[in-house]
């Protein structure tokens, strides 16, 4: 048994997910990361990646005793990619979570409560998926984040995906040769098939392990490749759009989070680095939010 409350804060999204382990005083315990948790994965997969990186934590920690027993006892909040859906929140609702107590929102929800420290303001996730939210004047505001088929502008999936097309483009010869494509050709064998097969089975986290390809053929200043630099140009223009919009909602200060969020800031117009300020906290300090905010603490 526990001495004392122990809170973990949990950052689930579609590349993986995060979790770390704090005391009532704040002190950080243990952290651990396993795989993807965006619950659009299914939620069974997504508690078994989290129970994964809480099992890492419980051991990084020193905490004596059974993983799973210590799992009960703990006061856990998430922020998880996908919650945004109603359907999702229904299925979450009624799934049997192994903690003593559970508070879930979306990803960009406790993103936000990190970044501000429960303050006005804004966030935008360039990730694996993209999605922006606000917090203005008790009113919440939110921008894309409705998957990758229809939404997710600006993310790294999508980029990704985008690098694939402009590579068949190139293989066909519907757009010159360059250097970004004959890299990524090589990758299936040169082989058109070889990317099809893949693509039937492959996750927006697949897509995004090719954006940073693009970033690393782009180059800096004037050099680089043409064709990678475009694509950069364009995702930097999404999310510059994602920006603007949380901006004219009326957030104070808008936070850049998510892996883009630092290589693609060299490429982001200067009306949209106008709108940025830094995060306070990171969205693992805005699950532990929500972990004690369920638990009454």
């Amino acid at each position: 048994m526990l001495k004392e409350p122990l809170f973990l804060g949990i950052d689930g999204g579609g590349s993986g997910c995060r979790v770390r382990l704090c005391n009532g005083a704040g002190d950080v315990l243990g952290q651990g990361q396993a795989g993807p948790a965006n619950t659009l994965l299914g939620l069974g997969a997504v508690f078994a990646e989290i129970t994964t990186a809480t099992h890492q934590a419980l051991a990084q920690a020193g905490l004596p005793g059974s993983g799973s027993e210590l799992i009960g006892q703990l006061h856990a909040g998430a922020g998880l990619a996908g919650l945004s859906l109603a359907r999702e929140q229904k299925k979450l609702a009624a799934f049997a979570h192994p903690f003593a107590t559970f508070r879930a929102e979306t990803d960009a929800y406790a993103a936000c409560l990190g970044a501000h420290d429960g303050a006005d303001g804004g966030v935008v996730i360039a990730g694996t998926g993209s999605c922006g939210l606000a917090m203005v004047a008790g009113r919440i505001y939110t921008v894309s984040g409705w998957g990758f088929a229809i939404s997710d502008q600006g993310s790294g999936g999508a980029l990704g995906r985008a690098a694939l097309r402009q590579a068949l483009s190139e293989h066909d010869g519907i757009l010159p040769a360059s250097p970004l494509g004959r890299r990524i050709m090589a990758h299936f064998q040169n082989r058109p098939e070889a990317m099809f097969l893949w693509s039937e089975s492959a996750t927006p986290g697949d897509y995004a392990t090719f954006a940073p390809w693009v970033f690393d053929t782009a180059g800096d200043g004037d050099a680089g490749d043409a064709g990678a630099r475009t694509l950069v140009r364009q995702t930097a223009a999404e999310i510059a759009q994602l920006i603007a919009a949380l901006g004219a909602k009326g957030a104070p200060g808008i936070a850049l989070t998510g892996g883009l969020a630092g290589p693609i800031r060299p490429w982001l117009p200067e009306y949209a680095l106008r709108l940025l300020t830094v995060a306070k906290h990171d969205p693992l300090h805005g699950a532990l939010m929500l972990a004690r905010s369920g638990a009454g603490a």
